[in-house]
């Protein structure tokens, strides 16, 4: 049996990208070199084995995707991404992160997936924000087909509180509950880095001096500013809003229209049958509308070498055994 899913075909070119690289002797000397000159750079590493090390004690090597500019003292190589198909997996998500920005969408990337997002302006409450778009990552399925990638695509609505909880109203509600961290500033610490825009912890308390205590989710207790905490608008979450600073009781209507916008609700307010069809559909419409054609979706490639991205607009097809 033949089954439809969200993944969809795709092309990278040149499939032996030239690109710049340095050589160190250990991952932490390379760590190092990334985190301190290079922070401003898409970077890839690997271990080189004998026959490319030769006898050279510089076995890690880091290879450059993009960057204001080529590094100094980097050579260029091609890298042949049937063999380095990391790299053109990364490649590819860039040239698709950087194609949804130019047409205004908010795109965050994390180790796990890519997101794409664009406000939607009818929210059924002005402190909550809505938004709707995709998310994206790129694979190699199969390793006898070297040079074909594939992009998995998922319908996405999120929902964000538009205040922080210097807002005296959220903080009054803030306690027990998840909340994300978005700082204000420019600066982060590296101790707070890999919880930027991101799901943190649970208040433990509220100071009046302006801080919060979070017990986060490594299980260290942090204190931080309110400003730079915002409620984790999630189902439960916003139902407490509501009931708690709006005196709202009874079906949210906030979280109603987000089962509408993730299509798992009809507009009529039923259960949807055909949700997978219609996020499917969705995802489709999305991507023929920010390309130039019905069939595929090209863009350029963001990086040290010029090149292209091809993703067919047809989802792949899965064949399911006897035994479903």
């Amino acid at each position: 049996m033949q089954v439809v899913i969200n993944n969809f075909a795709a092309d990278l070119m040149p499939v032996e990208p030239s690109l710049p690289f340095l050589d160190y002797t250990s991952w932490d000397e390379s760590t190092k070199a990334r985190d301190s000159e290079f922070g401003d750079y898409q970077t890839w590493r690997y271990e080189m084995d004998d026959d490319e090390a030769s006898s050279s004690t510089r076995r890690i090597r880091m290879v450059f995707l993009n960057g204001l500019a080529v590094p100094t003292g980097a050579t260029h190589r091609s890298f042949d991404i049937g063999r380095f198909w990391r790299i053109g997996s990364l490649l590819a998500e860039q040239a698709l992160a950087s194609h949804f920005s130019q047409r205004g969408f908010m795109v965050e990337q994390s180790h796990f997936e890519n997101v794409a997002l664009r406000p939607y302006r009818m929210s059924p409450d002005d402190a909550i924000e809505l938004a709707t778009g995709i998310s994206f990552l790129v694979q190699r399925p199969f390793r006898e087909e070297a040079y074909r990638f594939a992009v998995a695509f998922r319908w996405v609505v999120q929902a964000h509180f538009k205040e922080s909880l210097a807002n005296p109203a959220l903080a009054g509600i803030a306690l027990g509950m998840p909340v994300l961290y978005r700082p204000i500033g420019a600066t982060i610490s590296r101790d707070l880095s890999p919880f930027h825009n991101r799901f943190i912890g649970r208040i433990r308390s509220v100071e009046r001096d302006g801080t919060a205590t979070v017990l986060c989710k490594d299980d260290q207790h942090r204190v931080i500013s309110l400003q730079d905490l915002r409620l984790e608008a999630s189902p439960a979450v916003i139902k407490q809003y509501e009931s708690k600073v709006r005196g709202r009781s009874g079906t949210s209507a906030v979280v109603r229209e987000i089962q509408r916008l993730n299509l798992s609700l009809t507009r009529d307010n039923r259960r949807s049958v055909t949700v997978l069809r219609d996020r499917l559909m969705a995802i489709r419409e999305l991507l023929q509308e920010s390309g130039s054609s019905t069939d595929q979706l090209v863009v350029p490639l963001k990086s040290f070498e010029s090149g292209s991205l091809a993703v067919s607009l047809s989802p792949m097809e899965a064949t399911l055994g006897s035994s479903w």
